[in-house]
C-alpha cells in the first residue's frame, strides 16, 4: 500500500505541473488529492463454518478509519457543468475485540445463542470507478469562469477490492486472509472553493456500501465463509487542481 499511495501522489503532482501550464478552455481537466475520516455502520457478522455450521455475531462495531485517495476527470466542452472522474479511494475499517449477541452453532449439533466475542479482524478496503459528476458554478469572473465556489454531486459503481485478516483471535488463530472483489455503491456532495487561479480547496461527504463475502482456510484446509455489509460515511478535505 504505501507504494500504491506513492504512484498515485507522483501522478498526481505531475498532472498539477502539467495543468498549471495549460492556457485556459471552456472546459476543465481536474487532479484530486484527498484524505479523511471513514465511520462504518454497526452490522452483523455472519460465519458459516463447514465443520460446525453457521452463526451470527450481531450488531458488530468497526473502528473509525482514515481515509485516503485521488481523483482525476474532466468536465465536459458543451455542458461544462457535467464531468466524469476516475476515482481511486482507501480505508481500512478494524473490528476491534468486543462482546457482541451471537446464535447459531459452537459445536456440530449444538446451537443456540448468547454472549461471544467474533475476534478481531483488519479489513482494507480499495474502491476505484467512474463517477457522474454534476456541479453548480457559482461568482464567475474572469479569473474564475467556472465560478469560484462549485458545490457538486458524484455518483459511480465502484469495484471494490476488500481483505480480511484475522488478528489476534481464538476462533480463528491460524487462518489465511482472503479478498473480495465485487461491485457496490458510491454517492456524494461537495463544495470546492477557489483559493488560486489553479487551485480549489474542497470538502465533500460520501457514502459507500458494499458487502464483502470471503472464506477463511487455515494449515489444514478447515474453511469458515463470512460476510457482512460494510455501509460507510466519510468526511473529506482535498485540493484540486484545474486547468
Amino acid at each position: 500500500m504505501p507504494m500504491l499511495r506513492t504512484v498515485i501522489l507522483a501522478a498526481l503532482v505531475v498532472t498539477a505541473v502539467v495543468g498549471s501550464g495549460c492556457r485556459p478552455a471552456a472546459a476543465e481537466w481536474f487532479a484530486d488529492l484527498f484524505a479523511g475520516v471513514s465511520l462504518t455502520e454497526n452490522h452483523d457478522l455472519n460465519l458459516n463454518d463447514k465443520g460446525i455450521g453457521p452463526g451470527t455475531f450481531d450488531d458488530v462495531q468497526f473502528d473509525k478509519a482514515l481515509a485516503w485517495g485521488g481523483r482525476f476527470g474532466r468536465y465536459f466542452d458543451a455542458v461544462p457543468f457535467l464531468g466524469v472522474g476516475v476515482d481511486f479511494f482507501h480505508f481500512s475499517p478494524y473490528i476491534g475485540p468486543q462482546s457482541a449477541q451471537f446464535h447459531g452453532c459452537v459445536f456440530p449439533g449444538v446451537c443456540g445463542a448468547g454472549t461471544g466475542g467474533p475476534g478481531s479482524f483488519d479489513v482494507t478496503v480499495n474502491a476505484l470507478s467512474v463517477d457522474l459528476m454534476l456541479r453548480l458554478p457559482l461568482f464567475k469572473s474572469a479569473d474564475a469562469p467556472q465560478g469560484r465556489v462549485q458545490p457538486y454531486l458524484t455518483v459511480g459503481p465502484p469495484l471494490f477490492i476488500t481483505t480480511i485478516t484475522p488478528r489476534n483471535t481464538q476462533s480463528f488463530k491460524n487462518q489465511d486472509d482472503d479478498t473480495d472483489v465485487s461491485f457496490g455503491l458510491k454517492a456524494g456532495a461537495g463544495v470546492a472553493v477557489q483559493v488560486f487561479k489553479n487551485l480549489m480547496l474542497f470538502g465533500e461527504y460520501r457514502f459507500t456500501h458494499v458487502s464483502p463475502h470471503v472464506e477463511l482456510r487455515d494449515a489444514n484446509l478447515a474453511q469458515v465463509r463470512l460476510n457482512t455489509d460494510l455501509d460507510s460515511h466519510t468526511a473529506l478535505i482535498g485540493l484540486s487542481v484545474r486547468w
